[in-house]
């Protein structure tokens, strides 16, 4: 005690009591001079055991005191209040070092209740702030890396219901997180997907599997299908129930481009299999043409240039199904690239009908036939002679598929009927029957040749929704 300092009466079994209390205790007068202060209070402050604080002012023990704990001082001895800290302040020591205390403060008052002064109890609780603020710390990474990830996060309780999820959760799933929340994972999993991927929940909740991975697709509403990939881990905090964590990603894209590929794959062995078909039928083409025309023309210059002509014809409609990928071609421009030499040679030609569009087999078949109509006509025909035209027309019935074709030449030498059937008219008529399974009639006018021609189309497509039309 100083001179000047109020009267703190106190037994001698007190003032034990304060020095080996487990807190920091420290008893000040009105001019914050110590009356008494405990040994874990001389502790805490790193201050030796026996040091004499009896008399000294606080402000001159600690200068690094903040003002603000001046202020609450001040404020103690001038109201009255008590007033604490729970939480733990933050305090520099004269050290530099960094402390957290927790601190209570309220006055004592002499005889008459005048405040005599205040007392000061205070906690080292350093450990214990900083050990909460590091779970804090994770716990705000937590939440940041839970919110703001790229994928579809979910905590998800062992029988399926879904606790908390993040936005992209919710953005993948097309639903809101009012209609998520409390609903259960299952729920918009398409349950009836075929060759679905389980997930091995039991397994996991057990701990017999750490995580587990899957394919599964999700019925979007009006989205259609989002096929997502699924990753389920199990979490397990102390003794707290386990949970699992769900990671979705959306990979609709990815499934969308194997999709494509996969029926790319179909098609293209389709393709490969009709090429074979195709080429087979037309080397057997080619083996017919050339035994026939070797059989019927006994000169090997004229044989070879028939051969050859029919040939060229066979390769100009090659060329129209090669561009289409031999999905097959246009009537019109079969019977252009057929007829083309035979325009350039002389004579004039109208070409007139509505878009039809033929298999590979039928673009093959009309090809030859034109040719051999042109060929008979340069030779015999309406081509022959200057003033000479031939008209090829024809008709198309979508709904019985029904194809009818003219070919009518005018302006030509007479003609007449002939004593035999040549090679031509055999092949224009087993071509029709075969391939297109129709039928032809010849008919010899005076004025020219009248082929009328009729075929049954395989597919009902019209030029206008075929590939390349």
């Amino acid at each position: 005690m100083v001179d000047d300092a109020p009267s703190l009466s106190a037994s001698p079994s007190v003032t034990t009591a304060l020095k080996h209390a487990p807190l920091g205790i420290a008893i000040f007068d009105r001019q914050m001079r110590y009356l008494a202060a405990s040994r874990q209070y001389l502790t805490d402050q790193g201050l030796p055991a026996d040091l004499p604080l009896l008399g000294q002012r606080h402000y001159d023990v600690f200068p690094e005191i903040p003002q603000h704990w001046r202020d609450l001082h001040a404020r103690v001895l001038a109201e009255g209040v008590e007033l604490h800290n729970n939480d733990g302040d933050r305090y520099v020591d004269r050290r530099g070092q960094v402390d957290w205390i927790r601190w209570s403060m309220a006055p004592w008052r002499t005889d008459d209740g005048a405040i005599g002064g205040l007392v000061l109890y205070t906690e080292v609780v350093t450990g214990t702030v900083e050990a909460r603020m590091r779970l804090e710390a994770a716990e705000a990474r937590y939440r940041a890396v839970f919110d703001q990830a790229a994928m579809g996060v979910a905590r998800v309780s062992p029988d399926g219901g879904l606790l908390e999820m993040n936005d992209r959760f919710c953005a993948i799933a097309r639903r809101d997180r009012d209609v998520l929340l409390g609903g259960r994972l299952q729920d918009i999993l398409q349950a009836d997907d075929p060759g679905a991927e389980a997930v091995p929940v039991e397994a996991l909740l057990s701990g017999a599997v750490e995580s587990a991975s899957a394919e599964r697709r999700i019925a979007a509403g009006t989205d259609g299908v989002v096929w997502i990939h699924l990753t389920a881990s199990r979490v397990q905090l102390g003794d707290e129930p386990a949970y699992l964590v769900v990671i979705i990603s959306d990979i609709t894209p990815r499934k969308q481009v194997e999709s494509d590929q996969q029926h790319y794959q179909g098609q293209l062995r389709l393709l490969i299999n009709e090429l074979n078909h195709r080429v087979k039928n037309t080397l057997a083409t080619v083996q017919s043409m050339a035994a026939q025309t070797l059989k019927t023309e006994p000169d090997s210059t004229v044989a070879f240039e028939k051969f050859e002509s029919r040939l060229l014809g066979l390769s100009q409609v090659h060329d129209v199904l090669t561009r289409e990928s031999w999905h097959g071609a246009g009537l019109r421009e079969v019977a252009e690239r057929a007829l083309a030499p035979f325009i350039e040679v002389g004579g004039r030609m109208a070409i007139e009908g509505p878009p039809v569009w033929l298999q590979p087999g039928g673009a093959l078949t009309m090809a030859l036939i034109f040719h051999e109509l042109a060929t008979n006509a340069l030779k015999y025909g309406a081509l022959s002679t200057e003033g000479g035209r031939v008209e090829l027309g024809w008709s198309y019935a979508p709904e019985t598929r029904a194809l009818r074709l003219t070919w009518v030449e005018a302006g030509g030498p007479p003609v007449a009927s002939p004593t035999r059937r040549g090679f031509g008219s055999r092949l224009i008529e087993r071509s029709l029957r075969g391939e297109l399974k129709g039928a032809a009639t010849m008919e010899y006018r005076p004025d020219g040749l009248v082929c009328a021609m009729e075929a049954t189309l395989s597919a009902p497509v019209e030029a206008s929704a075929a590939p390349g039309a």
